[in-house]
């Protein structure tokens, strides 16, 4: 009897054993590959379910996007004066200093983020000052006990006002030395020479207003206007008729003017929405001049306030969108008057394209 090690091999179940182990390898790769030959399928399956949904979501967004929905015939026109409306001047004395700006910063309640604005801006030289409006319980700190709030380079001036309304962000504050402030809230970093850009920009029309974020106001469904926001303005229309306050350049007697005689049911809108204040802004300035802002795109222009780590603000509710669109709708009443003409908004629409050129 042979020893295991000399045993040999009977050759039937040898070749037994080769072909069951090649049965099984090629039902792998048979698998492995019809696997693959359903792979196309499953992509034109894909493909036609995704062309599918376009084709009936299309519509929708395009009715729900479209400036002016095709039963609603047209935009309602605003009816300017023959002349232009002159605002009222600002009641300080003359500027002192035409080759710069003011700096109004808006903060509430985030000492970091007010701080690192005013080292970051003080060090832009075009600016004369910087001006905060201050709006929090108690008075702001002292230089000794809160040095941050401060800068030996810039004059840093805190307002104090009584109350927390947005209207004070354009309170006429006293000792304004330049005609062009710079409307800024304390999320917005922006380079100085960029800041200089639009100034530059500014000067070109200084009764006009200048800035880096357009929006745009359309009709929706019901013909009743609707606020359009970043995407909509920049992306799909590429058009816009105002751009927002939160840094926006201006000439000071616009303060003046929405503090003091701009109609006060719009101030008290402002109040009753919290919200709103840079529309109104827009439109008293659309309403004076007649002409669409300036637009300076934000390429370097960081807004803290957007993406995904972004700090909280008015922008961030549920329902900003809707109560923006309301303030257009009551707004254009009062802009309407008691006129016979259908309510409109003093707003001029403007392509994108043709500011970037």
């Amino acid at each position: 009897m042979l020893s295991p090690k000399t045993r040999r091999k009977d050759p039937k179940k040898t070749d037994e054993h080769l072909s069951e182990q090649s049965s099984i390898y090629m039902h792998g790769l048979c698998g492995h590959r019809s696997s693959l030959s359903r792979r196309p399928h499953l992509i034109a399956l894909l493909t036609v379910g995704v062309l599918l949904a376009g084709l009936i979501c299309l519509p929708i967004i395009l009715r729900s996007w479209s400036i002016v929905p095709q039963h609603c015939m047209m935009m309602p026109v605003y009816h300017w004066p023959n002349e232009p409306i002159a605002p009222p001047r600002y009641h300080g004395p003359p500027a002192e200093f035409t080759d710069r700006y003011t700096l109004i910063l808006n903060s509430y309640k985030r000492p970091q983020l007010l701080q690192r604005a005013v080292a970051h801006y003080s060090q832009c030289k075009a600016i004369d000052a910087v001006r905060v409006v201050w709006c929090e319980d108690g008075l702001p700190p002292n230089r000794a006990e809160a040095p941050g709030y401060y800068s030996d380079l810039k004059e840093v001036r805190y307002d104090i006002v009584t109350n927390s309304s947005l209207n004070n962000r354009f309170w006429p504050l006293e000792g304004l030395r330049t005609e062009a402030v710079l409307s800024l809230d304390d999320d917005i970093v922006a380079p100085c020479e960029v800041l200089d850009q639009l100034f530059v920009i500014w000067r070109r029309d200084p009764y006009n207003m200048a800035g880096f974020y357009p929006r745009l106001h359309v009709l929706d469904q019901n013909c009743k206007f609707r606020y359009l926001q970043g995407f909509g303005t920049l992306f799909w229309h590429r058009k816009y008729s105002l751009v927002l306050t939160k840094a926006a350049m201006l000439h000071r007697d616009y303060l003046e003017y929405y503090t003091n005689h701009m109609d006060h049911f719009i101030r008290r809108h402002v109040d009753a929405v919290h919200n709103c204040e840079d529309l109104a802004m827009a439109l008293l300035v659309g309403s004076s001049i007649g002409r669409p802002p300036a637009y300076l795109a934000p390429h370097r222009v960081k807004d803290l306030g957007k993406g995904l780590f972004k700090v909280k603000g008015i922008s961030s509710g549920t329902k900003h969108g809707e109560i923006r669109s309301t303030c257009l709708n009551v707004f254009a009443e009062l802009y309407r008057g008691a006129a016979t003409v259908p309510a409109a908004l003093p707003l001029v629409i403007r392509s994108v394209s043709d500011q970037e050129s």
